[in-house]
């Protein structure tokens, strides 16, 4: 991802007194950031925009960042929140059309998704109800969910986007795949004979 060039609305010079431990932070996260705003809302250029704006805000009040308890996760919220304002604004629309093309992406690209919650992974209506699954996570499980199915990252690098311990995000993730297969799966009634074999 190219360096955001932190331009107000009005198109001034970028900013070139930023720390140089911002500009490290930057060049750890921003690929991860764009990856993540990119998949999460289908547009390029729209995605970059926002990642530019998250930055530009992060930079201009850096010194309180750095007080933060976690300022990775710090970080992460405000791009995930600026991602979901974009997402709230355009909902209506949204909803014709992003399920549309997140079902295509998902059965396209999260083939290991598929297959580890045992679907049938040439079924292009199950991609879509996959799709439709992940959608309906909340938080930091769609999150996980997105960064290492769709984004194909690693534990490791998963865990160091949203400032969390691997531990958690493998929880999460586990967390996230009961939920969609609890979503998938039909309604299962009891075999003749398993109340009486609990029983015992």
């Amino acid at each position: 991802m190219s360096e955001p060039s932190f331009t107000d609305a009005a198109g001034t010079a970028p900013r070139i007194d930023l720390p140089i431990a911002f500009r490290g932070f930057q060049e750890l996260h921003g690929q991860a950031y764009f990856d993540y705003a990119f998949t999460v809302l289908g547009d390029q250029v729209l995605a970059q925009e926002l990642v530019d704006e998250v930055f530009l805000a992060l930079a201009d009040r850096w010194d309180r960042v750095l007080t933060q308890p976690n300022p990775h996760a710090y970080a992460w919220a405000a791009l995930r929140y600026t991602v979901e304002a974009q997402r709230a604004r355009s909902e209506e629309h949204r909803l014709l059309i992003e399920r549309f093309v997140f079902s295509a992406v998902v059965h396209r690209e999260a083939q290991p998704l598929i297959a580890d919650i045992d679907a049938d992974t040439t079924d292009l209506e199950t991609g879509i109800s996959v799709a439709a699954a992940v959608l309906e996570l909340s938080g930091a499980k769609f999150d996980v969910i997105i960064l290492r199915y769709l984004n194909r990252f690693t534990v490791e690098r998963t865990a160091r986007a949203m400032g969390i311990d691997e531990n958690t995000v493998r929880s999460l993730t586990s967390q996230a795949k009961a939920k969609i297969r609890a979503r998938l799966a039909p309604r299962r009634l009891l075999r003749p004979g398993t109340a009486k074999d609990d029983q015992e």
